[in-house]
């Protein structure tokens, strides 16, 4: 593994540094997006921020993150790629191909990170991708504005679950602390990331809610949605985010699951759990993740993928 060091060398090179993440951004990728790149403006680099799938709602309240492009990858000659919070090059498919010759900067904190970069930094012990960007600018001895900030501050606490989650260290609160000094207000930021929620997002999760089944011992509780579940709701896939929570924080639940049918014939799958790693089956299952969160991509009917999914978490509840 490259160091940060080694980063913030190339980054000093100077020219035009584009910094991106993966499709279906969550807090952790647009917090770290925006926060990098921000700093890195503010310090006189030239600097394209980009989404490919734009950035949900909930986080539209950040400061200058209108600055994010999306859609389309604007221009071209970028010195080098900062790929943030991004596990294997088909989190950035989209892109990839217009950027894989590119020196490329590869930036995580996921355990399944394939180190797909010219320099790869992938520290597993961290919370949240934002909690490196932090020690990255620390490194480039940049000191974090409120905007910078404030992006990071959403980038942790989303990814750790408001603090929840194990990854939480004590460096973790550490960092957190930093942010606050910078200005963070926790109390204004937490009741916009984590207590409102659209019409959408309620009435998909309303649809997910009336689709409840459990394992015959009730240790596996999952959901399953489709595309007529998304349109009678409104609902975009951002407004599926923490969702799957529901599943799992049920009393007997270990783990929970929530099965995406998409129009293109494959079926979205995300995994919580609270002791088994998940990680691990979604790794078998061609995804990835983290032990207590992860994710995959299957091409089946919803049916057969609940299927699929429940023969690979067998051996792990049997054990």
């Amino acid at each position: 593994m490259n160091s940060l060091q080694e980063i913030a060398t190339r980054l000093r090179t100077g020219g035009h540094t584009l910094i991106t993440s993966h499709i279906l951004p969550d807090g952790d990728s647009i917090g770290s997006l925006l926060g990098l790149g921000l700093a890195l403006r503010e310090a006189g680099c030239k600097v394209t921020m980009f989404s490919v799938d734009g950035v949900p709602a909930r986080y539209s309240f950040l400061k200058k993150v209108e600055l994010i492009q999306s859609h389309e990858l604007p221009g071209n000659g970028y010195s080098h790629v900062v790929a943030l919070d991004c596990s294997d090059h088909l989190r950035i498919w989209p892109i990839w191909d217009k950027i894989k010759d590119l020196f490329i900067i590869n930036i995580d904190h996921h355990p399944t990170n394939q180190n797909y970069g010219s320099l790869n930094y992938v520290d597993t012990k961290a919370g949240a991708t934002g909690e490196i960007v932090y020690f990255l600018l620390q490194e480039l001895g940049i000191s974090p504005t409120i905007e910078v900030a404030e992006a990071l501050y959403v980038a942790i606490a989303t990814d750790t679950g408001s603090f929840k989650f194990e990854s939480t260290s004590a460096r973790t609160h550490r960092v957190t602390a930093k942010l606050f000094e910078a200005g963070v207000k926790p109390q204004d930021i937490s009741s916009l990331v984590f207590d409102q929620r659209s019409r959408e997002a309620i009435y998909i999760l309303r649809a997910a809610l009336m689709s409840l089944r459990f394992s015959p011992d009730g240790r596996i509780a999952w959901m399953i949605l489709n595309e007529k579940d998304m349109e009678e709701s409104g609902a975009r896939d951002e407004h599926l985010e923490g969702a799957v929570n529901f599943a799992k924080n049920i009393e007997g639940v270990d783990v929970g699951l929530l099965f995406r049918a998409k129009e293109d014939g494959t079926v979205k799958v995300g995994f919580r759990s609270h002791n088994i790693d998940v990680g691990q089956v979604a790794h078998s299952l061609g995804g990835g993740g983290h032990a207590r969160a992860a994710g995959c991509s299957l091409e089946s009917s919803p049916q057969d993928a609940v299927n699929t999914v429940m023969s690979a978490l067998e051996p792990l509840m049997r054990d």
